[in-house]
């Protein structure tokens, strides 16, 4: 009897979660997330504030995103996600980040910084 309530709990408790976190929608699961921005380029701060070498995982990771950037829509959350995460690093060199996409291989159409408008990204 007590397994029973304790099974009922957990799932009233699931169902709960599940509402007020929302089913995702099936075109959801393509969209780029902050989470996943940051999954990527984590690697890519120790370069971005100390400088030296810069990790393959990083050059990895900025692959990765900017493969997964498929729309308009996706490129400025992406941008969005990367001007709010670096500035909350403190001591990030705006310069020596904006160098990753030479040294990685790939392309990044704006130069970020604080004041980037990435409502204008296409």
């Amino acid at each position: 009897m007590v397994k029973f309530q304790v099974v009922r709990v957990s799932c009233i408790a699931v169902l709960i979660m599940s509402i007020l976190v929302g089913v995702p929608e099936a075109n959801a699961a393509s969209a780029i997330t902050c989470e996943q921005v940051t999954i990527w380029l984590t690697p890519c701060i120790g370069y971005g504030v100390f400088g030296g070498v810069v990790p393959n995982a990083c050059c990895s990771g900025i692959k990765a995103l900017d493969a997964a950037a498929k729309t308009a829509e996706d490129r400025r959350t992406k941008c969005q996600c990367v001007k709010e995460g670096a500035a909350r690093i403190p001591g990030l060199n705006y310069d020596r980040v904006n160098t990753l996409p030479d040294i990685c291989g790939t392309t990044c159409p704006y130069k970020l910084s604080p004041t980037l408008d990435c409502s204008k990204v296409n």
